[in-house]
C-alpha cells in the first residue's frame, strides 16, 4: 500500500471520527439543554402551584370571615340576602372552591370529583348556590381543568334536580 493511500485512509478515518465525536457532543449538549428546559418548566409549574395554594388559602380565610363577620356581610351582600343565607352560600363556595383547587392541581381525579360532586349536589343549598353562581364561575374560568370541573358539577346538579322531585313525590 502506498504511503499516500495510507495517509488518505488515516485522514478519512480521523475525519469520520471527528465528525462522529462532534455529532455525539452536539447530541449531549442538546440533551443537556432539553433537560435544563424541563427543569425550568417544572420549577415554574411548582412555583405557580405554590402561588395558587397561597392564594387559595387567602380565599378560604376571606370566605370564613365573610361567613361569620357581620361587617363582612354588609360589604359582600348583594341585595337583601339574609345573613344566614349569605353565610351558607359562602360556606358552600368554600367547599366548591376547595374541590376545584384539588381537581385543578391534579390531586383529585375526574372519577373522585364525580363522587364528590354527587355528594355535594345531594344538598339543596349546594344546588341553589351552583344554580346562582355557575355562570360567573364559567365566565371566569381559564383552563381545560376548570371547564371539566364545571361540566362535572353541572351534570351532577342536573341529576340531583331530577332525582329530588321523584324522592319528594314518594315521601
Amino acid at each position: 500500500m502506498k504511503t499516500s493511500s495510507a495517509l488518505l485512509i488515516a485522514t478519512a478515518t480521523a475525519a469520520v471520527g471527528i465528525l462522529r465525536a462532534t455529532r455525539l457532543h452536539r447530541e449531549r449538549i442538546d440533551l443537556a439543554e432539553k433537560h435544563h428546559r424541563e427543569e425550568i418548566d417544572l420549577a415554574e409549574k411548582h412555583h405557580r402551584q405554590k402561588l395558587r395554594l397561597g392564594t387559595a388559602a387567602l380565599h378560604q380565610r376571606l370566605l370564613a370571615a365573610i361567613a361569620t363577620d357581620p361587617e363582612h356581610w354588609k360589604i359582600w351582600n348583594k341585595g337583601n340576602i339574609a345573613p344566614e343565607e349569605l353565610a351558607n352560600m359562602v360556606r358552600v363556595n368554600s367547599q366548591i372552591s376547595l374541590n376545584h383547587l384539588t381537581f385543578e392541581l391534579g390531586l383529585t381525579s375526574p372519577e373522585k370529583l364525580l363522587v364528590q360532586a354527587r355528594s355535594l349536589m345531594e344538598r339543596p343549598a349546594v344546588q341553589d348556590f351552583w344554580s346562582k353562581t355557575r355562570d360567573f364561575r364559567s365566565q371566569e374560568s381559564d383552563g381545560e381543568a376548570t371547564q371539566k370541573f364545571i361540566a362535572i358539577l353541572d351534570r351532577e346538579c342536573a341529576a340531583a334536580a331530577v332525582k329530588q322531585p321523584a324522592e319528594n313525590a314518594t315521601a
